[in-house]
């Protein structure tokens, strides 16, 4: 089925499923994403040596998809689509809210229809807790850590434009783990909050109060929508806590790393010296947050809420650490692109894997598919609900894959990433056409472009493409 006939039979889907499926009373929305966690650190794929034992559990509990993707793997870009459903030439964030993008409009519009804005309209209780990075940082810059150097990036989001969330405990970008900072609701922008915990345990903290209901955060007689936005296992990996990493005292370093696309024969290599260098802390940051959503969902039962409780657990991108000799991530290979998206609402969500492509600009209208609201027609992605509660429907063909250099949106690279195949075609300054395409199932860890040998997949790709550019409204060309 091609992507138009997908989006008009998801389109006419929506008032089917709630008749059947709504429950007698409006369920409650738990979205939580660390940053920059990789779709294959799980450890119930067995794909890497990781230890989460909390998402193993709820895993079993939950729809896995093991083909979500982050369209465009970098923090703002990612952020943008997730709340306002489109794409970013859309929305205009084309790139990290920061000071270099700031004079472009590169953040989130105090005007777009977001998923929230919807929820907030319908009576919902709203928090948000953790990283935001959807605002521009302006001068004066707010006084921390990451504004110093050349390159401005944290930002205090006005009340005016956190679109419906009345509970705000949260901060734009800003990666001191052991010592992170918060604009709570009231909180003068430049009076930031400073606390000595590591940011995902004190997070946890917040929300677990948030779902006691401690300090009147919600409206106890109305459903709840509250996101986590947790930083790690973003950079600095080593700012972790100690228990975390000595979980991995009995493997070597590299029996850590099960990546092919490392060579641990070149130690010169920049790639292979990261990884020796950060895997064992990248893993303990996992087993940390891994941890404290635990903790969360501990909570989220002894309140007697787990059952009407939507539950997510995601990320905005993943991580190369050092995989082809890259070092994080806004490149198309798995370890940027594939995140990992489990989705738990215990009665109507069968537990099961499924390999739907989803992208990021579908989970809102599936959010709000699924807590029987409808999308905002501004909304380009399709809503996949009715895929997730009976397994059965129209699936998309591709993923579409965005790089958008600053200050240029007809530059860069686009590609489509298939059950299959990834295919990128790079342009340059000069006018040419770089294509790579992988063949994901025969090479897994992407190390041999197939593009040259395959003239007629390329074909079909760019063919695929080509639609995707068209529904984006993005005017690069191939």
């Amino acid at each position: 089925m091609i992507r138009r006939q997908f989006l008009a039979a998801t389109a006419a889907a929506p008032l089917a499923l709630r008749a059947a499926a709504q429950p007698a009373r409006r369920p409650n929305l738990l979205f939580v994403f660390p940053d920059q966690f990789r779709g294959s650190a799980l450890g119930f794929l067995g794909r890497e040596p990781v230890q989460t034992p909390r998402l193993d559990r709820f895993s079993q509990e939950s729809l896995v998809l093991t083909s979500a993707a982050s369209n465009y793997p970098v923090c703002s870009p990612y952020r943008a689509m997730l709340m306002t459903g489109c794409w970013p030439h859309r929305n205009g964030v084309l790139e990290n809210c920061t000071s270099n993008s700031e004079p472009f409009g590169c953040e989130l519009k105090a005007a777009d229809r977001c998923w929230s804005d919807v929820l907030a309209d319908q009576g919902y209780s709203l928090g948000y807790i953790g990283k935001w990075h959807l605002d521009s940082p302006r001068k004066p810059y707010v006084d921390c850590a990451n504004n110093k150097g050349p390159l401005a990036w944290n930002e205090w989001c006005a009340p005016a434009r956190r679109h419906g969330f009345d509970h705000w405990y949260a901060y734009g970008t800003y990666d001191a783990h052991l010592h992170p900072m918060y604009w709570a609701n009231d909180t003068p922008r430049d009076q930031p909050l400073w606390i000595d915990q590591w940011g995902p345990e004190h997070e946890a903290d917040q929300a677990i109060s948030y779902l006691r209901n401690e300090r009147g955060q919600r409206k106890p007689d109305q459903p709840f929508a509250l996101v986590v936005s947790m930083n790690p296992p973003h950079t600095p990996y080593g700012q972790v806590p100690a228990r975390y990493v000595e979980r991995y005292a009995g493997k070597k370093t590299d029996e850590l790393i099960t990546k092919r696309c490392l060579d641990l024969k070149d130690d010169a290599a920049m790639g292979t010296k990261l990884a020796r260098a950060q895997t064992r802390n990248y893993f303990a940051c996992i087993t940390g947050v891994d941890e404290q959503f635990g903790r969360i969902l501990d909570e989220l039962e002894r309140q007697g809420l787990a059952d009407n409780t939507i539950v997510v657990f995601t990320s905005d991108h993943g991580n190369c650490l050092g995989c082809h000799d890259q070092e994080t991530k806004n490149v198309p290979y798995e370890e940027s692109m594939q995140i990992p998206f489990l989705i738990r609402w215990p009665g109507h969500i069968k537990p099961r894997h499924d390999d739907l492509l989803l992208s990021t600009p579908d989970i809102a209208p599936t959010l709000l598919d699924l807590l029987g609201h409808k999308a905002p027609a501004s909304m380009q992605g399709a809503s996949s609900a009715g895929l997730m509660l009976t397994g059965d429907g129209p699936r998309p063909t591709s993923q579409f894959y965005l790089h958008v250099p600053l200050g240029k949106p007809s530059g860069g690279r686009r590609g489509v990433r298939t059950n299959r195949h990834t295919m990128v075609v790079d342009w340059n300054e000069s006018g040419d056409r770089d294509v790579t395409l992988f063949d994901n199932q025969t090479d897994p860890d992407q190390m041999h472009n197939v593009a040259g040998a395959q003239p007629e997949v390329v074909a079909a790709l760019k063919d695929e493409l080509a639609g995707w550019l068209k529904r984006a409204e993005d005017r690069w060309t191939l």
